[in-house]
């Protein structure tokens, strides 16, 4: 114990925690093959300067205590300098693209070019929230104990987060933002500050709320849902038959009970649940899939090889083109016509219904890369008399913002001009574009409001204006980059991009061969002559500071709220236990089956992760969506091979047939996603109407600490922070059907 305070172990062999013989009654591996494994990665480490690699996917990232799992690979990475090195670092393949050019893509996303503060919200919290999954829960207390013993629910840390500005959340207040600053104004208010005031004096009396703490008030509700490039009913949506349920008010397969009543306290509990919550869904998309199906609009999209286009993804370092090679199918169109013909539709009607400018609200969080990471230096709440009230300090930003409706067409297909006078940014960094937006302006060139401007109109003039104005794709660019990152750091770095100031990458030259990225700050790795990626060498080699409190790599976290549930330093927490989530209540009183946790690996038979129903695929994999089951679990459910099996809990049910494997791990059940409901699902014999998806049996779960915010690293930014929609701590029932299923 070093005489130190504390129950300290004698010896490897004692069982006390964190020792090898406290972990294998946990793990099942031999403590003597954990001490050799152990030894092994350390000389590896030593030996080969850092060189220790750990492969990992999205699968972690499913777990309530994701972020203890990869902070337990993390700090054995740490400990042997294996962050920032080629060969060595965690290898993190999620299953999403990379937006190398970010810091000129942004803008144009976004409408930052024109000054607007974009209103983005992490999806998570935003459909854990208003697909009502809260509801069904008592919340986390009931599955993390947490050191400081809190017992209040998830959504009260949800709300408590909003407020303090350390997450953002859409609707904002229980009224129309153009409202509040109608009636600001209505009350003397003149100036954007004196708005701002007037809207936290509500706030603080109560006469102004967040739509968060009444999330099922209609005043709260969303009502419109655009969805594009996903499929956010299906697939993404994590708890489907509660979206079905609370959004789209439609059949659903759930029977589970709302527990949540007696455990919130930051929310007004309204009965009964409202069901149906969206007015209009609207799907984007060039396939009918599950979110198409329960869609009232769906505009008919390009695919790849239809439009031009631009991509990047996080397992290469090349820049790559999608051309039509063939024009878009019937009514089809590329994105960007769809969307440039809803601007046009919409300035239109402004026309008519909001001829004039209006007054705009926006509620922003405190932001990572800004001076809002030292706003909070303690956790204090100025709803409870903590701490006075101040935007930007102890609760969000809010900005004022005039909209002109009847330009918004214009604007679309126009680059803005805060793009030419700020320059683009990422991570901290202002990087000057002045000259080449002016440039831009002449070979593509637009006249609005009586001023040149980049022409956006075509889908390859806004490829060409994203290569033109990053630093991954310009090299003069991505020199300035590295010279305001030496403003900021004090150390010689330009050299990294001197030899690169010539490079222009354009949409043409991406047709005519690949091309990769340049080395930028805008990302951390140096990938200079041909070398591979790997995060953080820049950091390492470069000394360029890590984006966190003290400027390096963190075993410590010492936000409060990582003090509060245990987790300042890595730990071991138990996975949460099948009692204690509520998902089996009413189902295991409904028929005999055997309870297995329920496992949705990435899709083993499918295209892109799109395509799983395409005729070759269906092939591969019998036709359907098969259930994978251990041959010893099979055998005890009188199961063999294909026959037609039912998975079910409280959230929902799923019937396919069944592979009988012994490469799947006893007590688990694979359903590889992403199944749909568009081919092969016939009825369910246990609730009577047509079985679901992959999803129908899962229940989306936020873990509190990943809230946390206002201080340091953990503070909000786009793609960035916020928790994750956890739901491989599923369980599930599964028994064999007994005879044919009905269609």
């Amino acid at each position: 114990g070093r005489g130190l305070p504390g129950d300290y172990p004698r010896d490897y062999g004692d069982e006390l925690p964190y020792t090898p013989a406290w972990q294998e009654k946990w793990t099942g591996i031999h403590r003597d093959t954990l001490l050799k494994y152990a030894r092994s990665w350390a000389e590896n480490g030593l030996k080969t300067k850092g060189k220790n690699l750990i492969i990992i996917g999205a699968g972690i990232n499913h777990w309530y205590h994701n972020n203890l799992m990869y902070r337990a690979g993390i700090v054995a990475l740490m400990l042997t300098g294996s962050v920032g090195v080629n060969g060595g670092g965690l290898a993190h393949y999620v299953g999403q693209e990379k937006l190398a050019n970010q810091a000129s893509w942004g803008p144009i996303a976004f409408a930052t070019d024109w000054g607007y503060p974009p209103r983005q919200q992490n999806t998570p919290s935003f459909h854990y929230v208003h697909s009502d999954q809260w509801r069904y829960e008592r919340g986390f207390s009931a599955y993390d104990k947490t050191a400081a013993g809190l017992t209040d629910h998830t959504i009260d840390h949800q709300v408590r987060a909003v407020r303090k500005g350390w997450l953002p959340f859409f609707p904002q207040f229980n009224k129309s933002p153009l409202e509040v600053v109608k009636e600001a104004e209505a009350r003397g208010a003149k100036t954007e500050a004196e708005i701002v005031q007037y809207v936290v004096e509500a706030l603080k009396r109560g006469e102004l709320r967040f739509a968060v703490e009444d999330p099922d008030a209609p005043e709260n509700w969303p009502r419109v849902w655009f969805i594009w490039r996903g499929n956010a009913i299906g697939t993404s949506a994590k708890g489907h038959e509660y979206f079905l349920k609370h959004y789209l008010g439609t059949h659903t397969n759930a029977i589970a009970e709302e527990v949540a009543a007696e455990h919130v306290t930051e929310v007004v509990y309204r009965k009964p649940a409202p069901e149906g919550k969206l007015d209009l869904v609207v799907d984007l998309n060039f396939r009918m899939d599950t979110s198409a199906l329960y869609s009232d609009i769906v505009l008919p999209a390009a695919t790849w090889y239809e439009k031009d286009d631009i991509n990047t993804t996080d397992l290469h370092t090349f820049i790559n083109p999608l051309q039509a090679a063939v024009p878009p199918a019937w009514e089809s169109k590329p994105d960007w016509d769809i969307f440039k013909a809803i601007a046009k539709k919409v300035s239109e009607l402004a026309r008519v219904h909001l001829p004039t400018p209006v007054k705009d609200l926006v509620m922003i969080p405190l932001q990572h890369d800004t001076p809002d990471e030292l706003a909070q230096l303690e956790d204090r709440d100025w709803k409870k008399g903590e701490v006075e009230p101040i935007p930007g300090k102890t609760m969000p930003k809010f900005r004022v913002v005039e909209r002109d409706y009847t330009k918004l067409y214009e604007k679309f297909v126009t680059l803005g001009p805060v793009v030419e006078k700020v320059g683009v940014g990422m991570h901290g960094l202002t990087i000057p574009v002045e000259d080449f937006y002016k440039e831009l302006a002449e070979r593509q060139p637009r006249v609005f409001q009586g001023e040149k401007r980049p022409s956006l109109e075509e889908a390859r003039q806004v490829a060409e204006a994203i290569l033109f104005l990053d630093p991954v794709s310009n090299g003069e660019l991505a020199y300035r980059a590295f010279l305001d990152e030496e403003k900021k750091t004090g150390v010689q770095l330009t050299d990294l991009a001197e030899g690169n100031r010539h490079v222009r990458i354009s949409f043409k030259d991406l047709v005519a061969q690949p091309r990769r990225q340049l080395t930028t700050p805008t990302w951390s790795a140096i990938i200079n002559l041909g070398r591979a990626y790997s995060p953080y060498t820049l950091n390492v080699e470069r000394l360029i500071p890590w984006r966190t409190l003290t400027g390096r790599q963190h075993f410590y976290l010492d936000h409060p709220n990582y003090l509060a549930f245990g987790e300042h330093l890595p730990t071991y927490k138990p996975r949460p236990d099948v009692q204690m989530l509520q998902e089996t209540e009413k189902s295991a009183k409904e028929a005999q089956g055997k309870l297995l946790n329920y496992i949705t690996p990435h899709g083993k038979w499918s295209i892109h992760s799109t395509y799983s129903e395409n005729h070759r695929m269906m092939t591969l994999s019998r036709g359907g969506y098969p259930v994978w089951l251990n041959d010893k679990d099979a055998a005890e459910l009188g199961i063999k091979d294909n026959d037609w099996v039912e998975l079910f809990n409280d959230n929902g049910v799923f019937v396919q047939r069944a592979i009988v494997s012994a490469r799947i791990p006893r007590g688990t059940v694979f359903v590889y996603h992403a199944t749909e409901r568009t081919v092969g699902i016939p009825k369910s014999p246990l609730r009577g109407k047509r079985a679901g998806m992959n999803n129908s049996i899962t229940r989306a779960r936020l873990k509190p600490v990943l809230m946390s915010g206002g201080y340091a690293q953990f503070t909000y930014a786009f793609n960035y922070w916020g928790p994750v929609g956890v739901n491989r701590d599923t369980w599930v029932f599964v028994r064999k059907l007994e005879k044919s299923p009905e269609w």
